[in-house]
């Protein structure tokens, strides 16, 4: 074979290695993605409903980071114990594995007890308002952390397509006394997952409270005994100084009872 075939041979290879590479690429096409079938609000409201099934008793252990501002983000470790529509109680461990804090939140009181420093605080949620920088009270805290919707009562709602999910969008009344604000009104916007009907993204902003929101993102849930909860979310708070808290839910417990303790010792000084 001489020289000047073998470079033919050569060329002719590589053109239609070529040839083969080009033509393989424009097969191979990113797939469109089916466009998501027009849903009414109310089909879409009942789906996410029954995605969630109720519970009496949650026990979790909690990883948190939580940073303020430009601050650098503060690593936690927290049990949480809760029972539903009742009481929220917490423990905060630092690093050096001594209880720091323990929190327990009802329906109408909030109870901070901070073991570094000797002191504690009883009130309303005002204290939850300061510290965060917006509005909260039980019902919202305890939906945010099972994933849930707030429930307050409905002046409108609608419901879209938005980025392949489904987008729902309502308008509140809230109830007299539930706002700490003052508000009356809340705008809450849900973006749904296409396929389990769980929340993806969560929006929540009261109208007496321009410049201020919540945000919650569901990162991934997790399946404990039938029920679904969320395994990592990030709370988002956009105020005077923005905050933003990542929980990541480690063995976590249904429906068996646990206590709520706060024992109060005498020598401890009370700030509120």
């Amino acid at each position: 074979m001489n020289r000047n075939y073998r470079s033919l041979l050569l060329i002719g290879i590589l053109a239609g290695g070529l040839f083969f590479f080009f033509t393989a690429c424009r097969s191979i096409r990113p797939l469109a993605r089916k466009a998501l079938k027009e849903r009414t609000f109310d089909q879409l409201y009942g789906k996410m409903v029954k995605s969630k099934q109720p519970f009496s008793y949650l026990q979790a252990k909690l990883s948190i980071s939580y940073q303020k501002g430009n601050n650098e983000p503060v690593q936690l470790r927290a049990q949480m114990r809760l029972k539903n529509d009742s009481i929220i109680w917490i423990s905060i461990v630092p690093g050096m594995g001594i209880e720091a804090a323990r929190v327990v939140l009802t329906t109408d009181s909030v109870k901070l007890l901070n073991r570094l420093k000797k002191n504690y605080l009883l009130g309303s949620y005002h204290l939850l308002d300061s510290l965060m920088h917006t509005s909260i009270n039980y019902d919202i805290l305890q939906a945010l952390l099972l994933g849930n919707n707030v429930t307050y009562p409905l002046i409108d709602s609608a419901a879209k397509v938005d980025r392949q999910q489904y987008l729902l969008e309502m308008k509140m009344q809230i109830p007299a006394g539930d706002s700490v604000s003052g508000s009356q009104f809340m705008t809450q916007k849900i973006w749904l997952d296409p396929e389990t009907f769980n929340i993806k993204t969560l929006l929540l902003r009261e109208s007496n409270m321009p410049g201020k929101d919540l945000q919650i993102f569901y990162n991934k849930y997790q399946k404990i005994d039938g029920y679904t909860i969320p395994l990592k979310m990030q709370i988002v708070i956009n105020a005077r100084q923005k905050i933003i808290i990542s929980i990541t839910y480690k063995k976590v417990d249904i429906n068996i009872p646990h206590g709520f303790p706060l024992i109060i010792p005498g020598k401890y000084k009370k700030l509120i």
